[in-house]
């Protein structure tokens, strides 16, 4: 007998296992690879075709060179509306003029001064000089006689609707013997100063068709 070992005999139901092994194992790689990700637990993304992936990583790379210790500055916030204290003085006002808009169209109303005109004892009357600053800024200088006030409060009281009419305050009264007097024209000269911003800087009869042909006149 010979030393040498001796090599079993090939079962041929071996070999037809070995055969199925290794066809399954060929069957299994090659449907991995044509579904690589049939057991991905994460999410697919599939880029489109319209989409530039070298213009897309070019702007995540200037993205993520950018500076990020910039400051950053709030937008400028609108400010907020007014409140106004509650009382009887300003809701008349705040209803009366809830428009905001006005007619008038001066901005201040000033009597700078008088002076006299004429000879006293031929007849000479006192012009009031009032200054009258539109709301462009513009001065507006009208000589007026007290007469010239009259006249105004004549016009407005004729013209005016009633309902508007008690916005024109009284004027102050005359005083012949003392016209003349500079303690006297100087109070007069207060006065007409309150009755003329009164009737002028009034957002309604401020505009009106008779204030402004008296400025002009």
């Amino acid at each position: 007998m010979s030393g040498s070992p001796e090599h079993a005999p090939h079962s041929p139901r071996a070999e037809s296992a070995h055969s199925a092994q290794a066809s399954t194992a060929s069957t299994s790689t090659s449907t991995s690879s044509l579904r690589p990700f049939e057991n991905a637990k994460g999410l697919l993304v599939v880029l489109p075709d319209s989409i530039d992936v070298e213009e897309e990583a070019r702007l995540y790379e200037e993205l993520c060179e950018t500076p990020t210790d910039t400051q950053y500055t709030p937008p400028d916030s609108p400010p907020l509306s007014p409140k106004h204290e509650p009382s009887v003085y300003s809701r008349d006002i705040w209803l009366g003029d809830n428009s905001g808009e006005s007619h008038a169209f001066a901005r201040s109303v000033e009597i700078a001064g008088w002076t006299s005109v004429g000879d006293k004892l031929g007849g000479a009357y006192i012009v009031y000089d009032c200054v009258i600053r539109t709301k462009e800024g513009t001065p507006i200088h009208a000589h007026k006689r007290y007469s010239s006030f009259v006249h105004l409060y004549d016009r407005l009281r004729a013209s005016l609707p009633e309902s508007q009419q008690h916005f024109v305050p009284q004027l102050p009264p005359k005083f012949p013997l003392a016209k003349y007097r500079p303690s006297f024209l100087d109070q007069r000269r207060r006065l007409l100063q309150h009755w003329l911003s009164a009737v002028l800087l009034h957002p309604d009869i401020g505009g009106c068709q008779a204030v402004r042909e008296w400025v002009m006149e």
